[in-house]
């Protein structure tokens, strides 16, 4: 009877210190925070190194340093191979307690639970609100690594460095035109940021215009002709680097390019390297780099491009 009580006080104490974690797949339980996490998605990865985490390895090291830059990986960090094609046998072989991946990757999902358990997060889904998605993912990954601390931290300085830069906009009281967020994919395509994007976003918070309201998929982006922003000649452009050297090129010889209005009147700004599909950290880069950009500051002329300026 006594060891039957002493195996009941035993199974309690664990359950107490068991902790749940609910995700887009379910609800997973832990004993104790995880020390190896291997992540496939960017945006987990920067939500990660935000909370004072390096992962054990990521997906595409190579694609992270080129589109996300900031926060850095560490030295050390793995590649385990591309985010919708992980190596399967490097991941097992690092042995990680915990794998985090996004429902982009979720024909992973199975092979990857029989290494450990995979939590699945979507900053981007069919609620199209990514800045409270990645809140409530930096709250979950606080709670999960014992980070809750930090979690709110960057939350609060988030959602404080926002407003900070919309006033610093308003105080200046200039006459903001609408904004137009693209990234150039080829000679005659854009991706167009607007409802369900990170841009909108931050838009939303620093009470500025998004001058695109053309229908957008599950990302936030609308993929359209370079004729159709034809009829957003008014607005200032904002393009997501890095952009390459053809891409340039393409640019300065393309005749409806320099003939809009925008391009004229020096109207077209080149962003610095920012994960536009990005979490927390994004958000605030992309924050402070409009404001730099409707400010003034810091502004290079790139006359062969004809990208007026440049950041």
């Amino acid at each position: 009877m006594r060891r039957a009580s002493i195996f009941l006080t035993i199974f309690l104490a664990l359950s107490a210190r068991a902790l749940e974690i609910h995700h887009d797949y379910g609800t997973e339980s832990f004993e104790r925070a995880p020390k190896n996490v291997i992540t496939l998605d960017w945006t987990l990865a920067e939500t990660l190194i935000s909370l004072g985490i390096q992962p054990q390895g990521i997906a595409d090291v190579s694609g992270y340093n080129t589109w996300v830059s900031q926060p850095k990986l560490g030295p050390n960090v793995v590649d385990v191979g591309k985010r919708r094609e992980p190596n399967i046998v490097r991941i097992a072989e690092l042995k990680p307690d915990v794998i985090l991946i996004s429902g982009y990757m979720a024909s992973s999902y199975h092979e990857l639970t029989k290494i450990a358990p995979v939590l699945v997060y979507s900053v981007y889904n069919t609620e199209k609100e990514p800045l409270l998605s990645a809140m409530s993912i930096t709250r979950s990954l606080g709670s999960l690594f014992d980070k809750q601390n930090n979690a709110e931290k960057i939350i609060q300085k988030t959602e404080e460095h926002l407003k900070e830069n919309a006033d610093k906009i308003k105080m200046k009281n200039i006459q903001v035109k609408p904004l137009l967020f693209v990234r150039l994919m080829n000679e005659g395509t854009l991706r167009i940021h607007s409802q369900g994007s990170l841009v909108q976003s931050v838009l939303d918070v620093m009470n500025l215009e998004n001058d695109w309201h053309e229908k957008t998929n599950i990302w936030g982006f609308s993929t359209t002709g370079v004729e159709k922003i034809a009829n957003h000649q008014q607005a200032n452009v904002l393009m997501f680097g890095p952009l390459m050297d053809d891409e340039r090129e393409l640019l300065s010889k393309s005749p409806l390019w320099q003939e809009m209005r925008f391009t004229q009147t020096n109207s077209v700004y080149e962003l610095p390297v920012i994960w536009s599909f990005g979490g927390l950290i994004s958000a605030r880069r992309l924050s402070d780099s409009i404001t730099e950009q409707l400010l003034g500051n810091q502004l290079k002329s790139d006359e062969i491009m004809g990208l007026s300026h440049k950041q």
